[in-house]
């Protein structure tokens, strides 16, 4: 009876077990996958997806997300976000945008960090 309690245990704890790939221990990058969720997405990879990035803007760490997409012409983003959840608009992406890292892909449903 007890063997069958454990097990029945172990099987509940395993199947409520929260995916470690779509969550991450930095809490800004969770917050902002929530707050542009809206945004991601992925339609195939590395042909057209939508993911979440950071980078650096007038001293500033900030959160966007950028279609990634070959054959598209695109334009860059128009706004990001601070952690605080400041929304900043962007001019000059190009040429004022430095230190861009991906965060979070939304075709594996993995934080890269």
């Amino acid at each position: 009876m007890r063997i069958l309690l454990f097990l029945i245990t172990l099987v509940l704890f395993l199947g409520c077990k929260k995916s470690k790939e779509n969550t991450t221990e930095i809490l800004c990058h969770q917050e902002m996958k929530e707050r542009l969720k809206s945004e991601l997405r992925c339609e195939e990879k590395d042909k057209l997806e939508v993911n979440l990035y950071s980078g650096s803007y007038e001293g500033q760490k900030i959160f966007f997300t950028m279609t990634m997409c070959p054959a598209c012409n695109t334009i860059p983003p128009q706004f990001g976000y601070t952690c605080d959840g400041s929304k900043i608009t962007i001019s000059e992406f190009n040429t004022k945008v430095s230190a861009i890292k991906e965060i979070y892909n939304s075709c594996t449903n993995k934080f890269t960090d």
